[in-house]
């Protein structure tokens, strides 16, 4: 069967105009393989239509700008040069008319009107899909998924696919130093705000401080319960990582009378680095961390020595460890003191009566054991209401924070890539991720192309 796929379309004189895309040829149905179109069929037709398609609006348009804004006459028509854009339906072959001099009013200069409309030889559909996946993968993945889906076109090569990317990085880049700069005005200061904030290291380029790794700097600020906005700064590219996330606070509304929640792991770099308003800052050590380190505490004693009394002794340390963790959420660290020490009462009367039995294992729970004490006191003004703020709906840890480094920098700087980065490619990709999962990337993607186009 031989299949032949036109296309009709009406012009602006109302007149209606024809053409044929290609021919499919289908055989005989014998398996699954043999039912509808193929991709590869198909390629071919929708860069046929594409091309039909942009030609008439390029057509049109040239046509309404031809008049001379002064005088209204039409402009003679110079020269025609060939335009070749990449898109997503293939690579598009324009004629553009370039328009002489008026004669009229004499208006200098040669008019290509393409140029102002058209500034990069990429769609922003197409510059929006390599972003976009980008984001989520390997530059190389990234571009080889688009050229086994999309039809023949340009740049869609891994180099290609990391400069369009950086390029929005730096846009973005940009736009928040000049917040930091200039801070805009806060039209609608929120009255609380929680923040989270984390550190997560990533393997430098040799030829960067020596290949040491670097630090980012990576949270959630949320105005009501939910899903937050989400940022990620690296801390030594220069000395502004300070400001730049202070400016992502202005933008999530905060202002001088706004209070503040921030969760943290208890460095003191961590929490200096939201600003101080006065006594509107306070500060919770996280919950998440404090309850992971109980946890290692409790897979510890698994590793006790064996004897005839061992689930017994190890009943009676579970429930003075889940003392320990019950009074530190809901009464304080001062509670949770007197439960360490009857959980470590517990240690010592184990291994006294078993003299005979190496008390290296008891040795190494209760030097975990002091480190969590020391750990819970010195941040002993963020250690408490655990209970009473969970009861009220209020964060309490940063188990969202841990999944926001997962999402940014985990599965894509470290755990399935291996990679070493620069200092400003790994800024400009984290502005881009950021901005993908804050829902804001196409804000990005189109303000480049209408920034060029009013140039």
């Amino acid at each position: 069967m031989r299949f032949t796929v036109k296309v009709e379309w009406q012009q602006d004189d109302g007149t209606l105009a024809t053409a044929e895309l290609g021919e499919l040829y289908a055989g005989g149905l014998r398996s699954a393989t043999d039912l509808g179109l193929k991709l590869s069929d198909a390629k071919p037709i929708l860069t046929r239509l594409q091309n039909i398609v942009a030609a008439t609006q390029v057509s049109s348009y040239c046509e309404s700008v031809r008049k001379c804004p002064s005088c209204r006459v039409p402009r003679r028509i110079k020269d025609y040069r060939e335009r070749k854009l990449d898109s997503v339906f293939g690579t598009v072959s324009l004629t553009a008319p370039r328009f002489e001099r008026c004669q009229a009013c004499d208006r200098p200069g040669v008019l290509s009107p393409l140029t102002a409309l058209l500034p990069t030889r990429a769609l922003p559909e197409l510059g929006h899909l390599q972003v976009e996946l980008a984001a989520e993968l390997p530059y190389a993945r990234a571009a080889a998924i688009l050229q086994k889906f999309v039809p023949s076109t340009g740049g869609l090569s891994a180099v290609t696919t990391r400069n369009r990317t950086l390029v929005v990085g730096k846009r973005i880049e940009r736009e928040l130093i000049g917040e930091v700069e200039a801070p805009m005005p806060i039209v609608n200061p929120a009255k609380h705000l929680t923040v989270g904030i984390d550190g997560a290291f990533v393997k430098a380029k040799r030829d960067e401080a020596g290949g040491r790794p670097f630090e980012i700097l990576t949270g959630r600020v949320e105005r009501d319960r939910g899903r937050g906005h989400a940022f990620a700064i690296v801390r030594n590219l220069d000395a502004r990582a300070k400001q730049k996330v202070q400016a992502v606070l202005r933008r999530c509304g905060r202002g001088p009378q706004t209070s503040l929640t921030l969760l943290s792991d208890g460095e003191d770099g961590l929490r200096g680095v939201v600003g101080w308003f006065g006594k509107n800052c306070d500060h919770m050590l996280d919950w998440f961390h404090i309850r992971r380190r109980i946890d290692k505490l409790a897979r510890q004693l698994f590793y006790l020595p064996y004897r005839a009394d061992f689930r017994r002794f190890l009943s009676l340390h579970g429930r003075n460890l889940d003392r320990v963790k019950y009074v530190l959420w809901n009464q304080g660290i001062e509670w949770a003191d007197r439960a360490m020490k009857i959980f470590r009462c517990g240690l010592v009367e184990d291994a006294w009566d078993h003299p005979e039995i190496d008390i290296k294992r008891f040795q190494e729970i209760e030097a975990r054991l002091d480190e969590l004490r020391s750990y819970l006191y010195a941040n002993s003004k963020a250690v408490s209401g655990y209970g009473r703020a969970f009861r009220r709906g209020e964060r309490v840890g940063t188990a969202h924070v841990e999944s926001t480094v997962n999402q940014l920098i985990n599965w894509r700087f470290c755990k399935k890539q291996q990679m070493s980065w620069t200092r400003s490619g790994a800024q400009g990709l984290l502005h881009v991720k950021t901005a993908a999962l804050n829902g804001s990337l196409h804000n990005y993607i189109q303000h480049t192309q209408t920034k060029a186009i009013a140039a």
